[in-house]
């Protein structure tokens, strides 16, 4: 992939200031310094853009709005090309300074040394846009985003995106017995590849364009995907299949800085990237959470949602069950597993998905 490299003009001596304090600025952007002029912070993003991912978006529209526009977020769309661990990529090329910013799903930092995050992943616990909300403004992403420095990156912030429902090409992923034996596609993390093994399935890591090759060939017969990103890949057709009620996991949008590239702002500058990432997890729920629209244009195009019963409901969370068992384990991720638990018990767990009759799926 062809990368373009815009460049602001400066004089000699904040230029070498720049190449000093950041090892991301060689052979990129000139960012302006602490000393003034516009700042250009380059953020790697796994897909082909932020459409996508409008809590992200709205990140680096804040940054611009906050700075008055003297501090920009530049974009790197497809960083590493759909590779299986892209993600991962995305936060060693943030921290070796290869790029100022990035963002990564939470869901892969288990792989990555960083046991932290996996509550936000535990399967069906986060179910509803409320408690997704709920989390994100108690204290749990803030204690999260402490356990980054080991891959040597400053967390930003954590925000909040799209539920994640099973789809599927063949039969509505229900009971346990209807996951049993397929191939299921996800991306890469250690939990989450624990629970479609827990509930029968294989996982396959592939995303993006591969995703699509593997569904057509039969390599897949299932995935993972929310109903925004279902719809606007255009998936209907080729995986009619989602299972309206269950919602595996929310996905996090983790938002990485090199710390070098940090220090060499100023406060200021500092404080605008700390103050959008708030504001953007703030309104990240509320971007993420209306799905109707989207649930009447995937029944256009030929999706079919069911529902699965209280029984495969609670078959679905007995074959979970060795999950969580591996889970509280660890005392911090049980800690936040609890926190999360008791913030849903006081959580009103908001509207189902509104099916328009001619698209609820039967059994």
């Amino acid at each position: 992939m062809k990368l373009t490299k815009a460049a602001a003009p400066l004089a000699l001596v904040l230029v070498a200031i720049a190449a000093a304090g950041c090892g991301a600025a060689a052979g990129g952007d000139k960012a302006g310094g602490p000393a003034g002029g516009q700042v250009v912070l380059r953020m790697a993003s796994t897909p082909s853009d932020l459409g996508d991912v409008p809590p992200v978006a709205d990140f680096a529209r804040q940054v611009r709005a906050l700075s008055g526009g003297s501090v920009q977020v530049k974009v790197i769309n497809q960083w590493a090309g759909y590779a299986p661990g892209a993600e991962a990529q995305v936060v060693r090329a943030v921290a070796d300074g290869h790029t100022d910013l990035g963002w990564a799903g939470s869901r892969v930092f288990d792989t990555m040394g960083v046991p932290g995050f996996r509550a936000l992943s535990a399967p069906m616990l986060i179910d509803s846009y409320p408690l997704e909300s709920a989390v994100l403004n108690s204290a749990i992403p803030g204690r999260m985003l402490a356990g980054l420095g080991s891959v040597h990156v400053t967390g930003l912030g954590v925000l909040g995106d799209l539920l994640r429902r099973p789809v599927s090409a063949g039969r509505p992923l229900l009971a346990p017995a209807d996951w049993r034996g397929i191939s299921f596609g996800t991306y890469r993390s250690g939990i989450q590849q624990q629970a479609i093994r827990a509930l029968g399935a294989a996982p396959v890591v592939v995303f993006g364009p591969y995703r699509d090759h593997d569904l057509d060939s039969g390599q897949i017969q299932g995935f993972e995907l929310d109903v925004q990103r279902y719809v606007h890949l255009g998936l209907a057709a080729r995986a009619p299949y989602v299972t309206a009620n269950v919602a595996l996991w929310p996905q996090f949008d983790v938002l990485v800085a090199n710390p070098a590239r940090l220090a060499s702002l100023t406060a200021q500058q500092r404080g605008w990237l700390r103050l959008a990432a708030g504001a953007a997890a703030r309104d990240s729920v509320n971007l993420a959470a209306s799905q109707n629209g989207s649930v009447r244009q995937a029944c256009a195009m030929g999706a079919r949602f069911v529902n699965a019963t209280p029984a495969d409901l609670a078959a679905l969370r007995s074959s979970l069950s060795a999950v969580y068992q591996a889970l509280w384990q660890d005392p911090e991720t049980s800690a936040f597993i609890r926190q999360i638990q008791h913030l849903k018990k006081a959580t009103r767990p908001g509207p189902a998905l509104q099916i328009p009759a001619r698209c609820a799926g039967k059994r």
